[in-house]
């Protein structure tokens, strides 16, 4: 349907939005889930032109502009394997500077007969030997693969020496060029930032070169916790939500102001969760990117539900509080039992998001994107956050949901600010614990850069007095 039409018969009344309260969450679910699995790679071929020149302006900035050095990646399709672990995984290149303590001629590749990915094969590869060190070999043995797209494949895997399980990211790797997302999980140190464990090259009988990048393996996803409690027709624990989002926000706020990465992919399928101690990881670095102020990026990015409306409008020139709108989805996902801003395409989902938050002003779009000057959208009144979440919702949740999903992406609160909110003072109580009586996951053991620059104030927020030494 017209996109125009759709907004003007929501501004007349004909069409509102509904947050179902008291409805069947399971089967809210299910649709979704049915709609997910139906939606096949093809979005940015679905983007129509129309909407006042909306699309226009999202195809010409669809690629990213990078140095002659590099070369440009191709836009991020959606997956539709939403049940497996890290999903929406991809290869991307980064500039050839060399990356301090590591050199990639280092890394061997082994000649892997068939696709490495069968079950029962082993790949072995060789380690070590530099700085005086004795190379060594490790083995993994492949066990089943649990996902896949056009980036390659993920599988899991046993380490034969030791008998750890890991992930294994495979993807075909272009010669010329170095992997984006190597370079920057190698940077990465975090307990809430899934851990790189190792990288290695392997080669084909056909000689085709795939990078691995052998990552620490947790079993389960927020989307799988989610959609558990949505089957069961239920809503996912205030504690585990709270644990959750906490967890993101802590993280971001890493990879944000300690690193300097936008994430760009932030949803459910992307933050993993150990069952037993509900530590959350965020995995998928295949979209990050170190954002340089003046430096355009590639607006046709982040997963469509989760997509900050900046993007829609096609700004190029966007920060890393597109990962927090992100987040704001999530936690309103958490809350609702299924996604707040549903859109059945891109831009359709410009169409949900004015539902609920009502139709931009001139300076709110301004503020997403100056160059977009286009402004002939009906006037649709915000939803009111109460009457989208149910009453039995906490109010320092709805309120931090609100805080995160602003139009204007500098009004939006930091990462940092988010984990001091109040919707997170039952963590910081000294006897929370989980369901089962067993002690939190580590949350306040903050290093000096993730608190640089916070005031003391915020610092005491954020430490409780129990956990300072």
């Amino acid at each position: 349907m017209n996109v125009m039409r759709r907004l003007k018969s929501i501004a007349s009344g004909r069409s509102s939005f509904s947050s179902d309260p008291g409805g069947d969450i399971g089967t809210k679910r299910a649709k979704v889930d049915q709609e997910t699995e139906q939606k096949v790679n093809g979005e940015l071929n679905a983007v129509e032109s129309r909407a006042n020149g909306l699309e226009q302006n999202m195809a010409s900035s669809s690629l990213e502009t990078v140095p002659s050095t590099s070369n440009p990646s191709n836009a991020r399709t959606e997956n539709s394997g939403y049940d497996q672990l890290p999903q929406e995984l991809h290869e991307m290149r980064i500039r050839e500077e060399k990356t301090a303590g590591h050199n990639d001629k280092d890394l061997e590749a082994t000649v892997v007969k068939g696709n490495g990915t069968e079950t029962g094969q082993i790949i072995a590869t060789i380690v070590g030997g530099q700085n005086g060190q004795p190379k060594q070999t490790i083995s993994y043995m492949a066990e089943r693969v649990v996902g896949t797209g056009s980036f390659g494949v993920v599988f899991q895997a046993k380490c034969l020496e030791t008998g750890e399980s890991v992930a294994i990211k495979k993807v075909l790797q272009d010669r010329r060029y170095k992997n984006r997302e190597l370079q920057i999980i190698r940077l990465l140190d975090h307990p809430n930032v899934v851990q790189l464990k190792q990288c290695f090259l392997s080669t084909t009988e056909k000689d085709e070169q795939y990078l691995n990048l052998v990552l620490e393996y947790v079993s389960e996803t927020v989307y799988r916790v989610s959609r558990h409690y949505s089957r069961a027709n239920q809503y996912v624990p205030t504690i585990f939500v709270q644990l959750y989002t906490y967890q993101i926000c802590r993280a971001l706020n890493y990879l944000h102001h300690v690193v300097g990465v936008c994430h760009r992919d932030i949803k459910p399928q992307n933050l993993l969760v150990n069952p037993h101690t509900h530590q959350l990881k965020i995995c998928d670095f295949g979209s990050a990117k170190m954002l340089v102020p003046g430096e355009p990026n590639i607006s046709y990015i982040c997963s469509r539900y989760y997509r900050a409306p900046e993007l829609i409008f096609g700004a190029t020139e966007y920060t890393t509080a597109i990962d927090m709108w992100s987040v704001g989805c999530v936690l309103a996902e958490l809350l609702l039992g299924h996604p707040l801003f549903p859109g059945e395409s891109g831009v359709d989902q410009l169409v949900e998001i004015i539902k609920v938050l009502g139709t931009p002003t001139r300076e709110e779009i301004k503020c997403m994107n100056p160059n977009y000057t286009e402004f002939k959208f009906p006037q649709i009144k915000a939803h009111p956050w109460h009457k989208i979440f149910q009453k039995r919702m906490p109010p320092e949740a709805v309120d931090l949901v609100s805080r995160l999903l602003q139009y204007s992406p500098n009004l939006r609160c930091t990462a940092l600010e988010a984990c001091a909110h109040h919707f997170f003072d039952d963590l910081r109580d000294p006897n929370a614990c989980l369901p089962n009586g067993r002690a939190l996951p580590p949350l306040f053991n903050f290093t000096a850069q993730e608190l640089a620059g916070a005031s003391i104030e915020l610092r005491q927020r954020l430490v409780p007095e129990h956990a300072r030494k």
